[in-house]
């Protein structure tokens, strides 16, 4: 896990903004740096730092200083800046620096992620006649570009964003793996064109100025954040989208002659099935094997592997199975597992540590814990916010002080349960959509549904079910707006079709949020749910074992049902990482809430003011914290506060 980032302009590219944009993201690489630039009339062996590395040795040098080369002269007269910050994981030593050179020197690469297939891929390409250096994954990414050019991201089982420089064609590759889970943003005018990792490193380049993105926010105030367009928070800054490429000369890239290329799409089955038990246990195997190789891919790592355990089936089960695996290797050491708690008077009701404990216990782990303090909460939030480079929903602090806790006990890397709900249908909003397409069969569901839910959400599962169609073709569904909007878009389209649109809309503002959040404590966050065998598995499972007996994701309570506790396995009050920012607002925090709130005028300059006050006002504790966080977005990224936020960072 890495930060990427890389500069394409003329011929007067300067070393010193690349180390710039290098400082802005040492949070994802405190282990290395450096940099490599290409360049018409090239100053040969005078990198920055002082240092004197020929560039075909680049990759290899030492990680303990800033670092850069000026390379050979590229053909277009364009000057191709690469830069890089290392967190190791895999292969600590020097052989796995970047940015990396084929062995010819015609190939650079940086790379964020890991390609956790990388083991077998380097024996199917040492069949081919290539030869490595290091055990690195980077290096084998290379090599398979080298091989199969862009149809090696089929190849790859993993999470990354990368960019290549080919020099012999003069081209720039630009890649995201399927579900976007490492990010990659670019800025271009006339002139220059700018990629990264975090669009904070753009703050670094000359040309570079942060202006709001109005329209984009508008639509976050009303309707939250969506970090699965093309388009965000900035103006003129975009996001390559999920399962996409770009291949393009420097000049391209400037100029704006390129286009995004999606090389892989996750297709959703919809084709009526019958519920059978027998089939059920059937695919509940099957499930649980795909689980099972995921996770024992994702525990590959030259460090230790920490998991995230929130007391919800999801991330239970990817405990269970790290111990299940440790076990089987003969590892006497407990497995770690980290977890925010809410024990102080009026949070109890976002608290979830009787679920962990009972798992720590039946399991064996090691749980570590942490209680977020409301004293600290406007301190760590200005933090969170400046790693976010986005406005989010909530205020994170449940994610954010898991992974400071894990980041505290020298873990470098955590196993998540991010995206078993988008697939397993885990959210009570997937009930009308299943049963939409029963038509009045869909009475037949309520006794089930009321054994598991509440009336009010059984009878009104049932009832939009039934009605879906009437408020859909009538004028009351466009005065709908959020995640209602949204539900009754999705009724009548078929369950399968719902997770898989979900899976690349609400699960992109959850994979940002574990991103960020991670990365700020330098630790890598693996989700083994996000395997793409088993995603495609799970878009052709059919919905009748999904929703079943009134049970959200009922596939996988079924394949864990002997294996975990039954509290966590048929729990019915699904929480995932709650906040209790109503009680802080109302209690110790209420003056800082409040200090937030009364930017009007910070809004009025943008257009804003009329639905920042509308957010401000509103009974959903949701929308009230939107307007908190654009506030401190905009001082931290407009009003130019993030400068403090970067001497802070690297104090």
């Amino acid at each position: 896990m890495c930060g990427i980032f890389g500069i394409v302009e003329p011929k007067g590219l300067s070393p010193s903004t690349l180390a710039r944009m290098g400082d802005l993201l040492k949070h994802r690489g405190p282990d290395g740096d450096g940099f490599v630039l290409f360049r018409e009339g090239a100053l040969q062996g005078t990198p920055f730092g002082g240092r004197d590395t020929p560039a075909e040795a680049f990759h290899v040098d030492t990680l303990s200083t800033p670092q850069g080369q000026i390379a050979d002269a590229d053909p277009s007269g364009w000057s191709v800046g690469l830069g890089h910050r290392r967190l190791a994981i895999v292969d600590l030593s020097a052989m796995g620096h970047q940015p990396m050179a084929s062995p010819r020197g015609d190939h650079w690469i940086v790379f964020n992620g890991e390609i956790y297939n990388h083991l077998e891929l380097r024996v199917e390409l040492e069949a081919l006649g290539h030869r490595f250096v290091s055990h690195s994954d980077t290096e084998v990414i290379l090599a398979a570009y080298q091989q199969w050019g862009v149809e090696c991201l089929h190849r790859f089982n993993g999470m990354w964003a990368l960019a290549i420089y080919d020099r012999t064609r003069d081209q720039i590759f630009l890649a995201r793996d399927r579900f976007g889970v490492k990010p990659l943003h670019f800025w271009r005018d006339h002139q220059t064109f700018l990629f990264a990792s975090e669009i904070k490193a753009f703050l670094a380049h000359p040309r570079f100025t942060a202006t709001p993105n109005v329209e984009h926010l508008r639509h976050y105030l009303i309707d939250g954040p969506v970090e699965w367009t093309e388009s965000t928070a900035f103006a003129g800054v975009f996001r390559l989208q999920a399962a996409s490429f770009i291949v393009a000369s420097p000049l391209d890239l400037v100029s704006g002659r390129f286009e995004q290329v999606c090389w892989w799409r996750l297709a959703p089955d919809d084709t009526p099935a019958t519920f059978n038990e027998a089939q059920a246990r059937a695919y509940a195997e099957q499930y649980q094997a795909l689980l099972r190789s995921a996770v024992e891919l994702r525990l590959r790592a030259d460090v230790t592997v920490g998991s995230a355990l929130s007391g919800g089936l999801d991330s239970t089960s990817v405990v269970y199975l790290v111990a299940q695996l440790i076990e089987e290797r003969g590892i006497t050491q407990q497995q770690e597992t980290f977890t925010s708690v809410y024990r102080s008077p009026g949070t109890e009701h976002c608290d979830e540590s009787k679920y962990v404990d009972e798992v720590s216990l039946r399991l064996r782990v090691h749980q570590n814990s942490i209680e977020p303090r409301a004293a600290d909460i406007p301190a760590e939030h200005a933090r969170m916010i400046w790693h976010l480079d986005t406005p989010p929903e909530s205020t994170l602090m449940s994610s954010w002080h898991t992974f400071k806790l894990v980041n505290s006990k020298a873990i470098k890397v955590t196993l998540d349960g991010q995206g078993a709900d988008e697939q397993l249908a885990g959210y009570v909003s997937y009930l009308p959509i299943a049963l939409a397409s029963q038509g009045l069969g869909a009475m037949r569901e309520l006794p089930g549904l009321l054994k598991v839910h509440s009336p009010r959400i059984a009878i009104g599962a049932v009832g939009l079910a039934l009605a879906g169609g009437v408020i859909r073709c009538s004028g009351l569904a466009r005065r709908v707006r959020g995640r209602r909007a949204h539900v009754l878009s999705q009724l009548g389209g078929g369950l399968n079709a719902a997770l898989v649109t979900d899976s690349f809309r609400g699960l992109s503002n959850l994979i940002h949020y574990a991103d960020r959040t991670s990365m700020a404590f330098s630790v890598e966050s693996r989700m083994p749910f996000l395997d793409y065998r088993l995603a495609e598995f799970l878009a052709r499972l059919p919905s009748a074992y999904k929703i079943h007996d009134g049970w959200t994701k009922y596939l996988a309570r079924l394949a864990f049902a002997d294996k975990l506790p039954d509290s966590v396995v048929w729990r019915k009050d699904k929480m995932g990482w709650p906040i209790p920012e109503q009680t802080w607002e109302s209690g110790e925090l209420k003056g800082w809430f409040a200090r937030h709130r009364s930017a009007c005028q910070r809004m009025a300059t943008m257009g804003l003011e009329r639905e920042f006050v509308d957010a401000m006002n509103d009974k959903s504790i949701t929308r009230r914290v939107r307007a908190l966080n654009l506030d401190a977005w905009h001082r931290t990224f407009i009003d130019g506060e993030w400068k403090a936020a970067q001497a802070s960072e690297l104090s």
